[in-house]
């Protein structure tokens, strides 16, 4: 009974919920262009990625230093060292898709 409770509960949220008008097409299917769409959302995809790689490699180097801080040298360098090239793979993720976009 509780299983065709919940089946209920979910077919009714998609039939009640949301009306016929709610939903749309894509741009693409109501006569946009689909190249520019895509573009786009492959540019804001990439934009995003290249931004979080370099926060997390900025992070990193910092979270280095704080290890050349403390005294721990060898561990430090593999944070700086870490950071360093991950911040490198964003500007070349960034450099790559804004030649390929």
């Amino acid at each position: 009974m509780k299983k065709f409770f919940t089946l209920f509960a979910c077919i009714a949220a998609v039939l009640f919920v949301l009306p016929a008008e709610a939903v749309q097409l894509p741009n693409y299917a109501q006569g946009g262009n689909l190249s520019t769409t895509l573009q786009s959302k492959g540019k804001a995809i990439t934009d995003v990625i290249s931004m979080v790689v370099a926060i997390l490699a900025i992070i990193g180097i910092l979270i280095g230093a704080g290890y050349f801080g403390v005294g721990n040298g060898d561990r430090g360098k593999q944070w700086v060292v870490g950071g360093v090239v991950a911040l490198i793979i964003a500007g070349s993720v960034y450099g790559i898709a804004a030649i390929a976009i």
